[in-house]
């Protein structure tokens, strides 16, 4: 739209230009009927359009090399001009218009096009399909919808347009990730709820601005749709770029289990890249620990054949699908093994066990968060109710936020473990409340066993942030008195971790999530 306005702009000033010139040339020459501006003005129209009259006409050599321009232009000029008069009205003031009268509706307002964004768009128009979903006029690739309006404007003008920020979300989606994040800012400073999509790491948000990665999607989804069974303990991923480190990441946050259960994991590719990351974690995780095994291996993952024959699972997930879909048939083809293969693809082969594809990712449960941020926030309730010092959610720095939803995430392990229900995914209250009787009556007989459980979590998600311990605390230099083994921990501080099974009760009773 801006460049169309610059082209409108340049034609009237050449057009304008042609008049005065036409104006000089004629203006004092005997016999002239062209004798001041709207007479230049008359004549050119009369001209362009083909008419011809035939009352005004130039007389001077350049008065008729000026006619000759208007009467090779024709039509074409001012076809010009009321095509790009009529792109202005379409473009500003018919969606200011219908933007005015839907100030009722839920506005989605996207700062790109991209396809990450109209994915997203689409998932939530599904979801409010009264919506109307706002881009910028940068391509024509959401022009098809009728539910989408391309204007170029920016928040406080639709703020104004819409008379208050309230049933407005922002979403900041382009490719450039810096961008997304300051315009999240700009967009947070009005009140308006915004999830942008960069890779920033920021102690304090604003209460109505929320981060989140492509890879941190991927990961939460793949988790949630493939929760590890009983039976699956050798588990081998075969890639560890940007999206491999983040799926380990997540699969060690998650699959936290019961103290006897020990899951050993087996990773191959940048795999110094992650230890360099994660060294305490990677300590904590070796073969001299009590917790979970955790092998980087620097090799190839084809020298290690007795390895994947007794994998349970293979997880593919280099950055590279077309190395993905090698490293698959090299299995198939020269490896037995029967462990279930899950390869990261974009786009979904048909028999194959794929994830990551661009529809199943960007969903607005994961992009927004809002279940898991409600449950986070609800654990931070529970517990500033036994605090002595009460931090409320929006006063917690973004470390305190991200253990809380962490915890809330290990909420789908603890309703699988009581119910003994490995593959369950779809958690609801009736669930919660199973999975919450159940716990109450094994609470008095096995506290031990749900609070070393609960500790075991906890202190595996201040490893993967680098604590290491010390009896005086020091949130600085990451330093923390409880970085203990459970059977280490006073009695008061391995009571400390109970709080976390009590929010299965807090969601027995709701009828919606």
């Amino acid at each position: 739209m801006k460049k169309s306005l610059r082209l409108l702009l340049a034609s009237t000033l050449v057009y304008l230009l042609l008049l005065i010139l036409l104006v000089a040339a004629e203006a004092g020459a005997p016999g002239a009927t062209i004798k001041g501006f709207w007479d230049a003005v008359w004549f050119s129209l009369i001209t362009m359009t083909t008419v011809g009259y035939g009352d005004l006409a130039p007389v001077t050599a350049a008065g008729r090399f000026l006619g000759l321009i208007f009467a090779l232009c024709s039509i074409g000029i001012l076809t010009a001009l009321i095509s790009l008069g009529i792109q202005l009205i379409s473009g500003q003031f018919l969606p200011r218009l219908r933007l005015r009268l839907n100030r009722g509706k839920n506005w989605y307002v996207f700062n790109d096009q991209t396809p990450d964004a109209l994915t997203l768009a689409r998932k939530l128009q599904s979801g409010d399909p009264k919506a109307l979903f706002l881009f910028p006029r940068t391509t024509d690739a959401a022009e098809r919808d009728p539910s989408f309006v391309l204007l170029d404007s920016d928040l406080p003008g639709l703020a104004a347009l819409r008379g208050g920020t309230g049933g407005m979300v922002f979403f900041g989606m382009g490719e450039d990730r810096w961008q997304n994040y300051t315009e999240g800012l700009s967009a947070a400073a009005l009140h308006i709820p915004s999830y942008c999509m960069a890779d920033v790491t920021a102690e304090r948000l604003p209460p109505e601005m929320h981060l989140f990665s492509l890879r941190e999607v991927l990961s939460r989804s793949y988790w949630q749709n493939h929760p590890l069974g009983r039976r699956e303990n050798q588990i081998v991923l075969i890639g560890c770029d940007t999206v491999g480190s983040a799926l380990l990441e997540r699969a060690l946050l998650t699959n936290v289990f019961e103290p006897g259960r020990r899951i050993c994991w087996h990773v191959f590719g940048n795999v110094d890249s992650f230890a360099a990351l994660h060294p305490a974690l990677v300590r904590a995780l070796g073969p001299e620990g009590e917790d979970d095994l955790l092998h980087l291996h620097t090799g190839s993952w084809t020298g290690e054949r007795a390895l994947i024959q007794a994998a349970d699972r293979i997880i593919l997930c280099g950055d590279s699908e077309e190395e993905n879909l090698t490293i698959y048939s090299e299995l198939r083809n020269w490896f037995p093994t029967a462990a279930s293969v899950h390869l990261l693809l974009q786009t979904p082969v048909s028999g194959l066990n794929s994830f990551g594809d661009r529809e199943g990712t960007l969903t607005p449960e994961l992009v927004m968060r809002d279940k898991i941020n409600h449950l986070a926030m609800r654990m931070n309730d529970l517990y500033n109710r036994h605090a002595q010092k009460p931090v409320p959610w929006h006063d917690l720095s973004e470390f305190l936020r991200q253990s809380n939803i962490a915890a809330a995430d290990h909420l789908a392990v603890k309703v699988r473990f009581l119910l003994e229900q490995d593959t369950l995914t779809d958690i609801g209250p009736e669930q919660y409340r199973e999975a919450y009787n159940r716990y109450l009556s094994r609470r008095e007989t096995e506290a031990d066993l749900f609070q070393e459980m609960e500790h075991r979590r906890w202190l595996r998600f201040y490893r993967m942030y680098n604590w290491e311990y010390d009896p005086v605390r020091d949130n600085a230099l990451r330093r923390h008195p409880m970085i203990l083994p459970y059977a280490e921990l006073s009695e008061a501080d391995q009571n400390k971790d109970a709080y976390a099974w009590e929010l299965l009760g807090e969601f027995a009773g709701e009828t919606s999530l």
